[in-house]
C-alpha cells in the first residue's frame, strides 16, 4: 500500500510541475502576442452574447435611421448644386437613336476593314486550303436520331440509379 501511496504523491507532484509549465508558456505567449500586436486572449471571462432576431431587427431600424439623419444633414448641399444648374439633368436615349448610332459604328468598322485589306490579292489556285465537308440532310436526321438516342439513354439510366 505504501508504494501506491508514494507513486500517487509522486504523480501530483508531476500534474502540478506541468500546470506550473503550462502556465509559464502561456504568459510567454500572451507576452509575444501583445509585442506582435495580435494579441488577444483566446479565454474570455465573458461567453459569448447571442442576440434575438427581434432585438437584431431593432438594432437594424436604428442603424437605418442613423443613417437617415446622416444623409437628411447633407441633403440641402446637394439641393444648392442642383438648383444652380452645374450638375446637367440626365437624358435617356430613344431606341431609334441608339439604332442609328449602332448603325453607323457599324459603317465605320466595315469602312476601317475595308482599308485594312492586303492590296496584292493572291490566286485561289495557289492557295491550299482543305476541302468543306458539307452533310446532307438525311445524314443531319441519323445525327439528330443518334443523339437523341443517347440522351435517352442517359436519362434511363439516371432514373435507374435514383
Amino acid at each position: 500500500m505504501a508504494n501506491l501511496e508514494n507513486a500517487l504523491q509522486q504523480l501530483r507532484a508531476e500534474r502540478r510541475k506541468s500546470q506550473l509549465h503550462v502556465e509559464k508558456l502561456d504568459q510567454a505567449i500572451s507576452v509575444i502576442e501583445s509585442l506582435n500586436g495580435s494579441g488577444s486572449p483566446h479565454q474570455t471571462s465573458q461567453p459569448k452574447r447571442t442576440i434575438s432576431a427581434a432585438s437584431r431587427r431593432k438594432m437594424a431600424l436604428a442603424q437605418k435611421a442613423r443613417w437617415a439623419n446622416a444623409r437628411k444633414g447633407s441633403q440641402p448641399v446637394v439641393a444648392i448644386v442642383k438648383s444652380t444648374g452645374s450638375a446637367p439633368a440626365k437624358r435617356t436615349m430613344s431606341a431609334s437613336a441608339r439604332r442609328k448610332i449602332a448603325a453607323a459604328q457599324k459603317a465605320r468598322w466595315a469602312g476601317l476593314r475595308k482599308k485594312s485589306q492586303p492590296i496584292a490579292v493572291v490566286a485561289k489556285s495557289t492557295i491550299s486550303s482543305p476541302a468543306k465537308r458539307e452533310i446532307s440532310a438525311a445524314g443531319r436526321k441519323r445525327m439528330a436520331a443518334a443523339t437523341r438516342a443517347r440522351w435517352a439513354a442517359f436519362r434511363a439510366a439516371k432514373k435507374k440509379a435514383a
